[in-house]
């Protein structure tokens, strides 16, 4: 196996934390190998949307209908109907 020497700078905080780990024993090589590869399994790991239920869920608990807050016109669970009355108050507020 081919190797390639990488030659990194450190400020005074991490040289410092780079001595006391080789002074422990630690192979600075073996930490900046297994560094990249969890940051490569990282960018490499499939994209997950946030929950949406948990979403909502918690802007619900957060913001909640005031007590005297009248039903509204509109199904609120109809993806369009929705859609069709925020776009009306937008365009009133104009």
């Amino acid at each position: 196996m081919g190797s390639r020497l990488v030659n990194v700078r450190l400020d005074e905080v991490r040289a410092r934390k780079a001595r006391r780990l080789r002074t422990a024993g630690v192979t600075l090589s073996d930490v900046v190998r297994d560094a990249i590869d969890a940051r490569y399994d990282q960018l490499n790991r499939p994209v997950q949307g946030p929950d949406v239920r948990s979403v909502l869920h918690e802007i619900l608990e957060r913001y909640p209908d005031h007590a005297g807050a009248k039903p509204r016109p509109y199904d609120v669970h109809d993806r369009r109907a929705s859609r069709t009355a925020i776009v009306r108050i937008l365009k009133r507020r104009r």
